[in-house]
């Protein structure tokens, strides 16, 4: 009896309770299932790098100018590739193709790096520095002695650019030619 005749006094103030209730459940579950598809996104990252390259590995995480979380990786196929939310289909992975390759001083031999081709989809928002320094520590890291390569002529539209990118690097151009000398670690 009590409660009947408290629904029937207090029934607008019940009603308007309930919607608050109802529209800060809304509002939770909102911002529960925004946070859910983030983390769905970056775990879909790394579900996707592994399908594309089953025997990549994860070597570092970055943002770029544009503050986008990069996870870069390294194949078996001597490929460094940038993914993140922008960037988790092959045809616009940033990269770099290189191979490590040997050559024979007496009875030393020495590793270096041959970089075939560096493509990346975005200019000036740091994926090109994100990649080459990933390459230069994996080159330091597995006692590489020097990093080489040809410019292309495909890039002299923009060769001040590809330049400046080089040398704040440290390598030497010389001709079409491009070299960095890579530090032991200590």
């Amino acid at each position: 009896m009590k409660k009947s005749l408290c629904k029937k006094i207090f029934k607008k103030e019940l009603k308007e309770e309930q919607k608050i209730l109802e529209n800060d459940y809304l509002n939770k579950k909102k911002r529960l299932q925004y946070e859910m598809k983030k983390i769905e996104k970056k775990y879909g990252i790394i579900k996707q790098i592994f399908y594309l390259f089953p025997n990549s590995e994860i070597i570092g995480i970055d943002c770029n100018k544009n503050n986008d979380e990069l996870l870069i990786v390294i194949n078996s196929n001597d490929t460094i590739y940038l993914f993140g939310e922008h960037y988790q289909y092959l045809t616009n992975l940033p990269r770099i193709f290189f191979k490590v390759c040997e050559t024979k001083e007496g009875s030393y031999s020495k590793k270096y790096i041959k970089i075939y081709d560096i493509l990346m989809e975005d200019n000036n928002i740091g994926n090109g520095t994100i990649a080459m320094k990933a390459l230069i520590k994996y080159a330091t890291k597995n006692n590489i002695k020097w990093i080489e390569g040809y410019l292309s002529s495909v890039d002299n539209d923009h060769a001040d650019r590809r330049n400046h990118y080089y040398k704040k690097f440290g390598f030497e151009i010389k001709g079409s030619s491009i070299r960095l000398e890579i530090t032991p670690q200590k």
